[in-house]
């Protein structure tokens, strides 16, 4: 029997050399009993979205719009995207990738991917999978170029 407070009255009888006793004690309310799991859900992606907001300021191969940036990709690749990747916030051995010296596989596609997505810049994951994998170091300056452009810290 519930009572009013939540808790409940038990009666228990006890036999003890042929007298019966009875013994009233309350308890608190039991809790709540599961009788269902909890359900998962699984989302899965089959393609992702298509970003279609503005473009990039510069072309791809307007790299001597910024003679820096395009000598430190061309003499110092792994120092300068490694350097990139610190302006973007992200590890510097992101991007050390893909050379046989590499640190993290696909990192320069995770960059640009990651900041074409943060800025509302036009693309797909496959455009940047195809520019980073042909046109590494084009690809690279225009992620500096763009950088430059949003005002992000030149520190390299």
């Amino acid at each position: 029997m519930f009572l009013p407070n939540g808790f409940l009255k038990l009666n228990i009888f006890v036999c003890c050399r042929n007298k019966a006793y009875q013994s009233v004690t309350y308890t608190s309310q039991p809790p709540n009993v599961v009788t269902t799991q909890p359900a998962v859900t699984t989302t899965i992606v089959t393609q992702q979205p298509v970003i279609n907001g503005k473009g990039w300021s510069t072309g791809l191969c307007e790299c001597c719009l910024d003679m820096k940036s395009c000598c430190l990709t061309t003499f110092c690749c792994h120092f300068y995207f490694a350097c990139i990747a610190a302006r973007m916030g992200e590890n510097c051995c992101v991007g050390c990738s893909g050379e046989p010296a590499g640190c993290v596989p696909g990192g320069h596609l995770a960059m640009r991917s990651r900041f074409r997505g943060t800025h509302g810049i036009q693309g797909d994951i496959c455009s940047d999978c195809f520019m980073t994998l042909c046109c590494k170091c084009c690809a690279m300056c225009q992620l500096s170029r763009e950088m430059n452009n949003l005002g992000y810290a030149d520190n390299c």
